[in-house]
């Protein structure tokens, strides 16, 4: 199980994207904010700059840059 975070200018136009151009699932979707796809096993966190925890560590976070990529899978741990 992967997971990632990445910093969009457009948080809806990126859910229609990942949804209808690339099959994820809309597992969350707080419009203009935050949003929480699924594909297979990848998780994908949608932030716009600075809403939710995007931001909280300081700077001024922006698209393309901040994301996190993560393995979740017990065997790596």
């Amino acid at each position: 199980m992967a997971s990632v975070r990445y910093i969009v200018n457009d948080i809806d136009k990126s859910v229609h994207f990942y949804r209808d151009r690339l099959g994820f699932s809309v597992e969350m979707h707080n419009p203009g904010k935050f949003a929480a796809l699924t594909l297979e096993d990848l998780h994908l966190f949608l932030n716009a700059p600075g809403a939710g925890s995007a931001g909280k560590a300081g700077g001024n976070p922006k698209p393309g840059g901040w994301s996190r990529f993560m393995n979740c899978d017990k065997e790596s741990r």
